[in-house]
């Protein structure tokens, strides 16, 4: 039984590539640009990376990284490609996609430098090229970057565990792994030793006397819970104030 191997896309497209680089393009082409096939979209050229494709006047991410060698029999199959000369693409439209070709034919754009060929001359197949650098504008760096501010935003905004041993127990023990403006949400005393009515206060009294008895605040006052600059201290307190020691589980949101 013979078996024959499907390709991974409609034009059989593949990469080798470090890393990605993806800007936001409008489809005009009057039909659904697929996932793999080259396009030339808003002044950038290279490839749709949606997996459902860019519908017609919808706008998706296409990869114009120029770190990679591109492979693809999206090419104009009469032409002749040469190792070492310019790669140049024409524009499709509602009815076909876009093909690399040879040669600066009316409305193409030159994209990058031949590596491969496959096929022959007048009867190609496919073609590998290295892409041109494409400079980003502007409103691209302004997207780029509100893009990354928002994931910060995002990061900062989950909480995160931040845990300060108390090895000898003091009236006034200064909190420094929290700044200005961190968010306490919720604070565990895990007792690592036995202190006669010993207790640790931050937010309330929480007991701190039996070894491995885990204590948590009962309640936070969300007027005091934002640190100021003064930061937080712990409060040891009991018959003996040396004696009270714990691993202090602070959970916080950054400022």
């Amino acid at each position: 039984m013979a078996f024959t191997q499907a390709a991974v896309n409609d034009y059989n497209f593949s990469e080798v590539t470090e890393s990605d680089k993806q800007v936001l393009v409008t489809n005009n082409l009057g039909r659904t640009a697929k996932y793999g096939e080259l396009v030339y979209l808003d002044g950038y050229f290279g490839e749709v990376r949606e997996y459902g494709g860019i519908a017609n006047a919808a706008t998706g991410r296409i990869n114009i990284n120029a770190e990679r060698i591109i492979r693809t029999q999206q090419v104009k199959a009469t032409d002749t490609f040469t190792k070492g000369s310019t790669m140049w693409f024409l524009s499709g439209g509602s009815s076909a996609a876009g093909q690399l070709v040879d040669s600066a034919d009316p409305g193409a754009v030159a994209v990058g430098i031949i590596t491969d060929e496959e096929g022959t001359g007048g009867a190609q197949t496919a073609v590998s090229f290295r892409p041109f650098v494409q400079r980003l504008d502007a409103a691209d760096v302004s997207a780029q970057v509100a893009t990354l501010q928002s994931e910060m935003l995002v990061e900062q905004a989950e909480p995160k565990i931040f845990v300060q041993k108390v090895t000898t127990g003091a009236a006034s023990i200064a909190v420094t792994g929290l700044a200005q403006g961190d968010e306490i949400i919720d604070v565990m005393i895990i007792p690592t030793g036995a202190s006669t009515n010993g207790t640790i206060k931050i937010t309330d009294v929480m007991l701190c006397a039996t070894d491995k008895t885990i204590a948590r605040a009962k309640t936070i006052d969300d007027a005091k819970s934002k640190l100021p600059a003064a930061g937080a201290k712990i409060v040891c307190a009991g018959d003996s104030v040396a004696a009270t020691v714990a691993i202090v589980v602070f959970t916080y949101i950054p400022a």
